[in-house]
């Protein structure tokens, strides 16, 4: 029998929350949505929950009063900014709830998984990174790991297209400060078999995903942090993440960078100009709710099955969904998360601990149930030919 209570979601009154909002509560499920903002909760629940959603203020920095209002969850989802994983994961084990959040930028996803232990005595399990990228990445990785005896490469791009006008001269599909902290630390790859850090926005490249051609670049981020963990023993040498942003942002996020105002030590006065340039990006006017953007995540694992090399390639495009507006990028990052709360639920997924989705959620009902909601993936497997292969 499904576990009654309800799932909380954190942070449910931004883009990635009301997804999963959305689909959780159209699949019948009872919501606790936590937000700083009370009103936007509210009209986040009336639009995304209705009946299904309750809501009430939540600071996701403050472990002890957040497991105060955990107690009598099944579950958090963890849609805050991903600097405060480690403070949520602490109110969920207080409150004795399953955990999931959407990345932790490598380094913070590495400290998460250090509670393995203490999760595993609770009997609780931690999902690290289940949205889109990291979340269905991983996942697509795994379904193409599975079937092969050796796994020499993974590699992970993320590509989009947003063909809206905004009102503001820049525009932000999730937090501004996780954008600034992609563009601005060091990107960790897994190059022969060993960590090591590049340069900020290196190895660009043009990618060619299903809808366009697109430059990508190396950014720091979570899937590089678990999936050689996982895939070491089957022989893999290589983990890279690179993504392609918009090329009119990207030149005027550049600039600021290049100006100096993403740094974080305080100048002269006392004020470091990473604060101050966020502040005005809060500022700007906010996004519309109808976006008409897409998604493109796309993976390539490199290997060997019982036929020799072999190179297989994971799809999937994310669009925008009309009634109630949520955009694509919201779709295939909130969705996921609801979907793997779904399945602890009702035991499809049984393990404890903390675990990366590559792990721990089974692929055909995994992707089964994101085809429902029109994110479908296709695999395509190549083999080199004799002549590359001597």
């Amino acid at each position: 029998m499904a576990d009654p209570r309800p799932v909380a979601v954190l942070g449910g009154a931004g883009a990635m929350g009301r997804a999963a909002v959305f689909h959780l509560a159209h699949a019948g499920m009872p919501v606790l949505l936590l937000d700083a903002d009370r009103a936007a909760a509210k009209r986040v629940a009336r639009r995304y929950g209705p009946g299904r959603a309750r809501v009430a203020r939540a600071d996701a920095g403050d472990p002890r009063g957040l497991s105060t209002r955990l107690r009598g969850a099944a579950i958090v989802i963890n849609c805050a900014p991903y600097v405060l994983n480690l403070a949520v994961m602490e109110a969920a084990l207080r409150a004795g709830c399953h955990y999931l959040d959407l990345g932790g930028l490598f380094h913070v996803t590495r400290r998460q998984l250090r509670l393995d232990a203490r999760f595993r005595r609770a009997g609780l399990l931690a999902v690290l990174g289940i949205g889109s990228a990291p979340g269905i990445v991983n996942v697509l990785a795994r379904a193409a790991a599975d079937s092969l005896r050796r796994v020499r490469a993974i590699r992970i791009y993320n590509g989009g297209a947003d063909y809206t006008r905004y009102a503001s001269p820049l525009s932000f599909s999730f937090s501004p400060a996780t954008v600034l902290d992609e563009m601005t630390l060091e990107p960790v790859v897994f190059s022969g078999g060993r960590f090591r850090a590049v340069p900020p926005l290196s190895g660009a490249e043009r990618f060619p995903f299903e809808q366009g051609t697109q430059t990508v670049r190396l950014s720091l981020h979570s899937e590089v942090a678990t999936l050689p963990r996982t895939y070491g023993r089957r022989g893999l040498r290589e983990c890279t993440f690179k993504i392609a942003y918009d090329p009119e942002q990207f030149e005027r996020l550049k600039l600021l960078v290049g100006l100096g105002l993403a740094d974080r030590e305080p100048g002269p006065r006392g004020v470091a100009p990473r604060d101050v340039l966020l502040d005005c990006l809060r500022r700007l006017p906010p996004a519309p709710d109808e976006v008409d953007d897409r998604d493109f995540l796309a993976v390539v694992v490199e290997g060997k099955d019982a036929g020799g090399p072999v190179t297989l390639r994971c799809d999937l495009i994310a669009r925008p969904q009309r009634r109630p507006p949520l955009s694509a990028v919201a779709r295939d990052t909130g969705f996921p998360a609801a979907i793997v709360a779904r399945m602890i639920l009702d035991g499809t997924i049984a393990e404890r601990g903390v675990l990366p989705p590559e792990r721990c959620v089974p692929v055909a009902p995994f992707l089964a149930a994101l085809a429902k909601r029109g994110l479908r993936a296709r695999m395509r497997r190549t083999r080199p030919r004799a002549s590359e292969r001597n």
